[in-house]
């Protein structure tokens, strides 16, 4: 029986596109799977951050700002921590779960990304196994899912990756300079071995980079806006005395917030945020065009910036309380409280360490600072209530307690003969006694008036 010429026609077109469609769903087959081959390990808990916090310190140099070859080396177990740590902190990455397993001189990675169809979720996973290859680890395997991934495909990928992340944006370059900042990659005696060229200005930028996270084009005029009036402040006060307290801005910039919360499709979140960027920027004496770039959003170039002139910001009476509190509230805000207060802590172990000393007043700095930072972008209402009370505050005690001083400056000896370690009940119940007195303010005990946020 011969088949109708109309039917012999439509299957040669359609022949292509069933090879393709066949190719496609073999693909699939082999590269995804319905389980992943690394369970994701949920979130870290607090004896996580502690450790993570202990290994910042413990491979930091003595001095930040000398530069020369730092050696680190990280088993797999604190390898894992600090990758757990890392995905952790990067909203499109939390998903992921990643585990490495180090023996002598080779080293295994598994990867495993989720992908969600509707109500479905299946699992690209990626195993990669590298080994010493001419006095460094390199990548020698890589399977993705069933189907291994060719040499010559690797090596241009990693050579593409590396040309592609030096020729993106600023904040990309930066991470170019780290990434050659590594001098050496080395497997063995169970460990990754890796030789660092300290350089402390990458790693200040890297700093600022924690405060940078998604500005988008709207963010870069609302951060516009903020610098005009901190530009108009400190040029004032310049004119009486070089240093200025923080209680000069924070009932101006709020007052401006609300202001700007009040138009058509305003975002109080977005404009604390920014708030907090632009401000943390200004005590830290960094240029704003590190958060908005060398061009605005509308293609204009910056040449009519205002420049704010460099001041000595204080909090009660103290510019490194200032430095805190601004840095910890804009990493909240914009990084999440998680890397806030690791980052946080860790300044305080390595001052005990290598420093001025451990400080308790650096911590309520520190506290005070994530509060606010959390509290000012955890909800729309919660913005606003914090706008409307900040730009109404005549004290630095509306939004910092004043720390206590009395064992201010301990070096780690006296630390720890004082407190033992750091989840020793005594210290415990001083970081307990900071946060009661940081949740005691009228900040965060005022209920918002939820007629006033919508009909004003």
């Amino acid at each position: 029986m011969t088949m109708p010429r109309r039917q012999r026609r439509f299957l040669i077109l359609c022949s292509p596109l069933l090879f393709l469609a066949a190719v496609s769903l073999c693909l699939a087959l082999l590269l995804l799977s319905w389980q992943p081959v690394v369970p994701h390990p949920g979130p870290l808990a607090e004896d996580d951050f502690r450790h993570v916090e202990q290994l910042i310190v413990d491979n930091s140099p003595a001095r930040f700002q000398q530069q020369g070859e730092r050696q680190l080396s990280l088993d797999d177990e604190q390898l894992n921590l600090l990758t757990a740590f890392a995905l952790s902190n990067v909203p499109p990455l939390q998903q992921f779960a990643v585990l490495f397993d180090i023996e002598d001189d080779q080293a295994v990675a598994q990867l495993s990304i989720p992908q969600s169809f509707g109500p479905i979720t299946i699992y690209l996973n990626l195993n990669a196994r590298f080994a010493q290859d001419q006095g460094r680890a390199r990548l020698i395997e890589l399977r993705a899912g069933r189907l291994p991934v060719p040499r010559n495909i690797l090596r241009t990928a990693e050579r593409l990756a590396g040309y592609r992340l030096e020729t993106a944006s600023i904040a990309s370059q930066e991470l170019a300079a780290v990434r050659h900042s590594v001098l050496t990659y080395q497997l063995g005696e169970d460990k990754l071995h890796l030789t660092l060229a300290w350089q402390p200005s990458v790693l200040a930028q890297l700093r600022s980079q924690a405060q940078q996270v998604f500005v988008s084009e709207q963010d870069q005029q609302r951060i516009l806006a903020y610098h005009q009036l901190i530009a108009e402040i400190a040029s004032d006060a310049r004119e009486v005395r070089r240093q200025v307290p923080l209680q000069s801005f924070i009932p101006p910039l709020f007052e401006l917030a609300y202001q700007r919360s009040l138009l058509p499709d305003a975002d109080a979140i977005a404009e604390n945020r920014a708030l907090l960027q632009t401000l943390s920027f200004f005590v830290n004496d960094l240029p704003v065009t590190q958060l908005i770039g060398e061009q605005t959003g509308d293609d204009t170039t910056n040449a009519g910036l205002p420049t704010a002139p460099s001041m000595v910001v204080m909090l009660h009476q103290r510019n490194d309380l200032a430095l805190h509190f601004v840095s910890a509230s804009a990493i909240a805000a914009s990084a999440g409280v998680t890397l806030a207060e690791v980052l946080s802590n860790s300044k305080e172990v390595y001052d005990a360490r290598y420093g001025t000393g451990f400080s308790f007043s650096d911590l309520t700095a520190n506290a005070a600072g994530v509060a606010l930072g959390e509290f000012a972008t955890s909800s729309l209402e919660n913005a606003r209530h914090i706008q409307q009370l900040l730009m109404k505050t005549e004290l630095e005690t509306g939004y910092m307690p004043v720390p206590r001083t009395d064992t201010d400056g301990l070096d780690e000896a006296a630390f720890i003969e004082k407190f033992g370690a750091r989840d020793s009940p005594a210290f415990l119940q001083r970081l307990q006694e900071i946060n009661d007195a940081v949740m005691a303010l009228q900040l965060y005990n005022t209920e918002p008036k939820t007629d006033s946020l919508t009909t004003e």
